[in-house]
């Protein structure tokens, strides 16, 4: 009986660890309680986004982040390339954004509809935490059905306010 009571309290107290663990790991952004952020890349460096065919895109887009540190983009919408950005769709919004280790940070489940086909899944980049800009170095978003050219993005974009946040 001691043996089996000390083995559910090392249970209980491990559970309970890891659950503490797993909320200290979330990611807390700043500015908190800030809607309306504006998301878009600098109009003299525009984004290189391809899907079988590369454009130069301008990105304009919202984030919020709520009183608690929890941050979303809630739009996004691409323009250039004589109309031809303008064809590509975002849907399915918000999309998390999640900070890591290294100032890495992903938008979850970003949908896109395209002119070449369509891309689900997440969008990685790097946070500069002074700046507040992200930059994407050829990050990928998986192929919507899976066997066909990824969706991939290429330049940087910037906050105002500046977002940052602490792993």
């Amino acid at each position: 009986m001691i043996t089996m009571k000390k083995f559910l309290t090392a249970v209980s107290l491990t559970l309970a660890a890891t659950g503490f663990a797993g909320l200290a790991n979330a990611a807390t952004w700043a500015p908190l309680n800030t809607t309306g952020i504006v998301v878009a890349n600098d109009p003299a460096t525009p984004l290189q986004v391809s899907k079988g065919i590369t454009l130069s895109c301008s990105m304009n887009g919202m984030a919020n982040i709520d009183a608690a540190g929890s941050a979303e983009i809630v739009a996004l919408s691409l323009t250039g390339s004589l109309g031809l950005c303008g064809s590509i769709g975002f849907f399915n919004f918000p999309y998390e954004l999640e900070g890591g280790a290294d100032d890495v940070v992903t938008l979850k489940n970003v949908d896109v509809q395209g002119i070449t086909g369509d891309c689900l899944g997440d969008l990685v980049g790097t946070l500069d935490q002074t700046t507040g800009e992200i930059s994407f170095n050829m990050a990928e978003i998986p192929s919507n059905p899976t066997g066909a050219a990824p969706c991939v993005v290429n330049g940087i974009v910037g906050t105002t306010p500046a977002v940052s946040y602490t792993p």
